[in-house]
């Protein structure tokens, strides 16, 4: 199969290569792995995680390929595809974002813009589906065997949106319905006329808005409110935490119950809030908050200051939204991230050590690193395996679908490194240092210059070229091989034993 691609590879550099292909063909310095490398052109090289790499125009085609039948296809920026046979999954991407298909195991999505679909078994041509151009047309088939179907906004049923387990309508806004479980919602007019009940009438909720509406939980709470928002009121009937309250807007409000008492003036502005869970004030929202308790320690000057504490996270900000920092401690690790929106972010996760051998020790080793100057560079590491990256045109977090169908078009410059081997290259293959340990080397300009050492086989190699072989030379084991004007060779020493 390797030699195949090589075969279709050296066609792909006459046909692209013009004058260069036969230089590269004559040239010495062709590994003899099967590598290759004709700059920007065409390269075929392993890289540093043992992955064979086939490029042709710079970033516009790859192909990569692993030991483990794993693969990626990339004609950038139109078409991606990635194949993971181990894990039976498929991934496409087409024009990113704007059509992705995903298929694992049985299982297939597709979306074109916001036209989506849905199998939930691709070899059962009678099991759950759909298919929905948002939000105008809905079909699909239930896990049940029910089929639906719904044309916005005449009429039609759809299962599984927006939270809830069925949702019909008739010309919408003026009529739907919708269920969850055993709980029923009736619209007339959305959202105006509603109620909402159980089967058992644990839960029954009506309003008729702005005018009037009710909510009511069993042995939980009765709400009401009146001319909305103007008038609110509640009553808590659960067995830990009984009372009530009420809100006269935007005036005061009150809440007592046995767990806390609040007091709201000029609502939602000033609130104070004392209980036996956590203490709040707003003086006013949302410009200073402060609330304290058994799980949260929240502080904020807003906008120039703020400092929250929930759990095992921090969260901090200096000039909202602009700089942050965010600390986490999770089972056997901690992470610890600085960011100044959008240009800059620096996330460090470490392991995290009992505490009897943290104490007097020096801080753990990294587990991880993540760092980036947008729209500059970024750089992560994960264990041994690091990239360095440079132009970084994506703002936000790392993206697999950026990484294979857009970050190659503006990379200029990438530095990745594994284990003591690292790969260098600039311009998409202009320039290419190759680094194995300390067993092999390739540095080459094209297409001025190259050069090959490789001392992982018996007889070990050394070899340089200058214009692809117009003036090169080999070395393997005892024998010298002296090339001029691409053809003409002259040979000195033994010849290498087999």
């Amino acid at each position: 199969m390797r030699r195949a691609w090589a075969k279709w590879a050296v066609g792909m550099a006459l046909a692209f290569g013009g004058g260069f292909a036969a230089p590269v063909a004559a040239s010495t310095n062709t590994g003899h792995d099967g590598s290759f490398d004709l700059g920007p052109i065409i390269s075929r090289h392993r890289d540093v995680n043992g992955e064979w790499r086939l490029k042709i125009l710079g970033p516009l085609y790859e192909h990569a390929s692993r030991d483990d039948g794993m693969n990626l296809h990339a004609v950038r920026p139109l078409y991606s595809t990635v194949r993971d046979p181990s894990r039976d999954r498929r991934m496409s991407d087409y024009l990113w974002p704007v059509g992705t298909r995903r298929r694992i195991q049985d299982e297939s999505q597709w979306r074109w813009l916001v036209f989506m679909g849905f199998n939930h078994t691709t070899n059962d041509p009678g099991d759950r589906y759909r298919t929905w151009l948002i939000p105008f047309y809905f079909q699909g088939r239930t896990d049940s065997g029910k089929t639906y179907r719904a044309l916005f906004p005449i009429g039609g049923s759809i299962h599984d949106f927006f939270g809830r387990d069925r949702i019909s309508f008739v010309l919408f806004p003026l009529y739907s319905t919708s269920s969850l479980k055993d709980m029923s919602t009736v619209n007339f007019l959305w959202p105006l006329i509603s109620r909402t009940r159980t089967d058992d009438d644990r839960v029954y909720r009506a309003r008729f808005f702005p005018f009037y509406g009710v909510n009511r939980e069993e042995g939980r709470f009765n709400k009401r409110f009146i001319l909305w928002p103007f008038y609110t009121e509640v009553e808590y009937t659960h067995k830990n935490s009984k009372g009530r309250g009420h809100m006269v807007f935007p005036l005061y409000g009150t809440l007592n119950i046995t767990t806390e008492k609040t007091l709201w003036l000029l609502p939602p502005f000033f609130r104070f809030t004392k209980g036996d869970e956590r203490n709040i004030i707003h003086a006013p929202w949302p410009f200073y908050q402060r609330v304290t308790g058994k799980d949260i320690d929240l502080h904020y000057v807003w906008p120039f200051w703020g400092h929250r504490q929930t759990g095992s996270r921090e969260r901090s900000f200096v000039l909202w939204p602009f700089f942050w920092s965010d600390a986490d401690k999770r089972p056997g690790s901690r992470s610890h991230r600085l960011m100044a929106v959008p240009f800059f972010s620096h996330t460090v996760v470490r392991a995290d050590p009992e505490p009897a051998v943290v104490e007097g020790q020096p801080e753990s080793p990294s587990l991880a690193r993540r760092h980036k100057v947008w729209p500059l560079y970024s750089y992560r590491r994960e264990g041994e395996a690091s990239r360095f990256r440079f132009v970084e045109l994506w703002p936000f977090a790392d993206a697999p679908s950026v990484d294979r169908n857009l970050a190659p078009l503006w990379t200029l410059y990438s530095r990745y490194a594994n284990k003591g081997n690292v790969d260098t290259e600039i311009l998409w293959g202009l320039y290419r240092n190759q680094k194995r340990a300390e067993h092999g080397r390739y540095v080459s300009l094209f297409p001025l210059f190259d050069y090959r050492r490789d001392d992982q086989v018996d007889q070990p190699r050394r070899s340089w070229n200058i214009l692809k072989g117009l003036i090169g030379y080999e070395r393997e084991g005892e024998r010298h091989t002296y090339r001029f004007l691409y053809l003409l060779k002259v040979r000195t020493g033994k010849e290498p034993t087999p």
